[in-house]
Formats: C-alpha cells, structure tokens, sequence
C-alpha cells in the first residue's frame, strides 16, 4: 500500500476502521523484503489486476487478467484487427456438478472456440456463492496443449486459479439474471478494450427468451440456508446482509450491546 500511495494510485484520505485516514496509517516505517514484494516499478506483471466488465446480459462482473498467460493471449487477444477482442460460442452448464458430468461429452462440440459458461453459482442459487467459475477445458482440448479456455459465470474463484475467468456476474440466474436465458450454441463477444461481454442475439431475441424465463425453486437442505437466502443480496454488492444500511451509523446504539457468554 506504501508503494501504491508513493505513487498516486489510491486514495490517501479516506477514513480507515482505526479512525485514521489510509495516509495516517502508513506513516509508520515498514521494512519489506523485496524478494517477496516488488517495487511498483519492478512488479512481477504489467497492468495486471482485474477489469469490471459490462454486459447486455448483465449489470457487472469481475475478471481477472492477473493471470491471462502469454498463451491465451496469444490465442484470443493477439488479433491485429481487433486486440483484445475474443469472440465465441457459449457453452452452458447448469452447477458444477453438470459441468463435471458434461464437460468431456463429444455432443457439446467445445472447441478452442467456446466460452464455458457456469450458473446457479451465486450467493442465492448456490448457496453462499462458489469457486467454481475456474473450469478447465475438455480432456481431449488440454492433451492438444490448450491449457484454459475463456469463463463466464455467476459463482467465485480461488486467487490463486490460474483461469483468466469473467466471474461474479450480476444479477445472478437465480434470481432472474439474464445469464438465465443464455444458450449453448449463443455467440458471444468479450472485449477487453470495452470492457464488456455481449450476448449475439436480437432485441427481439431477447424478449422472447426474457417472457420464457423461469427462475427454479430452490431447495433449502437448512435453516441457515433459508435465512441466507431471504436476506443476501449480489456479488456486485458485495453478498451482503441486504438490510445493514439500517445498522451501519453505530452512534445510533442505544447503551453496550449484551453479552451472549
């Protein structure tokens, strides 16, 4: 954070749970190994991060270009026309456990260019969201040495995945998420340069698939999970309590909250 502050890349003046500003608490000296975390100059990979995309499908979602390899880019991004650019064929599968299920089938017809696509994976359809969005192309695809293919879906993945996935799309399928109606076989644009991801279908599409719509009943295997269910909101939201704004401003507490012991 001292070296993101040296130079100008976040903000400095906001107040931090310590009551301090970000700039307040880094004033202290911190002796950092440089073998374990690089100078902003000398960083381990260039613009590396995440982007927040867009859709015509969705509100908002998260990919992580961190770990886009030299190969990948090289397959979907190096056009001379379009850089950045992928365009493909969307892949459908229904949880993990379809994907599992499905994801060596030869009626499926995944090439290098399809974009496997997972829902029923967020906070509501899950419960509680999932790693999940990080699959792995077919057997047959990775012995020809196509190690990731690009992925889409409405659950999480683990930082330290290897996939370059588009990940906490919002809103989710489950709760009426336009990733609903996507189907295997839809062609697909992502754009890296936009930053977006658009569904090739017409308006007229749309609203045809937008009036068939059907959002599945859920089976709540807990207590906990119905409670979670009734009350968490979107990844975009951070899958929080959906009603916190009521509790937030803590000078309005009345006395010292009880102690459960």
């Amino acid at each position: 954070m001292k070296e993101l502050m040296k130079h100008k890349k976040i903000h400095q003046n906001l107040i931090t749970v310590t009551g301090k500003t970000v700039a307040q608490n880094l004033r202290k000296k911190i002796n950092v190994d440089r073998d374990v975390i690089k100078t902003f100059k000398d960083n381990l990979t260039d613009k590396a991060g995440f982007l927040v995309m867009k859709g015509n499908f969705f509100s908002s979602a998260i990919m992580k270009t961190s770990v886009i390899s030299k190969e990948f880019r090289e397959r979907y991004l190096s056009n001379p026309k379009h850089p950045n650019v992928f365009k493909g064929k969307a892949v459908v599968f229904e949880g993990p456990e379809d994907y599992h299920k499905r994801i060596n089938s030869k009626k499926l017809k995944i090439d290098e260019n399809s974009i496997l696509i997972i829902r029923g994976c967020g906070p509501v359809g899950y419960p509680g969201s999932a790693e999940v969005v990080n699959m792995q192309p077919p057997d047959r695809l990775l012995k020809r040495g196509i190690n990731a293919l690009p992925t889409l879906g409405d659950g999480r993945q683990s930082g330290t995945s290897e996939s370059p996935s588009i990940l906490h799309v919002s809103p989710e399928s489950a709760v009426g998420g336009d990733l609903a109606i996507v189907k295997t076989g839809d062609k697909m644009t992502i754009d890296l340069n936009k930053r977006r991801v658009d569904l090739q279908i017409t308006k007229l599409e749309f609203t045809k698939r937008r009036k068939k719509k059907k959002i599945k009943k859920l089976n709540n295997q807990t207590p906990w999970q119905e409670i979670s269910r009734s009350n968490v909101g979107q990844l975009e939201d951070g899958a929080c309590i959906m009603s916190r704004d009521q509790y937030l401003d803590i000078t309005k507490t009345k006395g010292i909250l009880r102690n459960s012991h």
